[in-house]
């Protein structure tokens, strides 16, 4: 699961109340806010915040693939109604999630008195 759910790092924008905003949105949208006497800009001013922190976190990573598999992950994005980076992402935690569940199922036999084999990595 994608820790910044409602926060798309490919749009650049936050999920708050209903609508997708980007920074822009959200600073016009607390500047108006203000002008018309509403001080109630808590909501928008943490979504900005949390906005900024996702995006100063985020890294850009550039793969190759084959014609055949980018052509399916962008089938697959837009039958998702998600962008491709969305799956990328996702696919990758959960590579790693399986990668590590792997890792701490296997039993080391020296831990049990016997000659361990090296351990098979990737």
């Amino acid at each position: 699961m994608d820790p910044f759910a409602d926060i798309d790092l490919d749009s650049e924008s936050v999920w708050l109340e209903g609508a997708w905003y980007t920074r822009d949105d959200l600073a016009r949208r607390i500047t108006e806010m203000i002008e018309a006497g509403d001080f109630r800009v808590s909501r928008p001013s943490q979504a900005l915040e949390r906005l900024e922190a996702a995006l100063a976190q985020a890294r850009i990573v550039t793969v190759r693939m084959p014609a055949d598999l980018a052509d399916a992950v962008g089938a697959t994005a837009t039958r998702l109604g998600r962008p491709v980076g969305h799956l990328v992402r996702e696919a990758v935690a959960y590579y790693l999630a399986a990668a590590a569940a792997y890792d701490a199922a296997q039993v080391d036999p020296a831990a049990e008195g016997e000659l361990a084999a090296p351990a098979r990595r990737r």
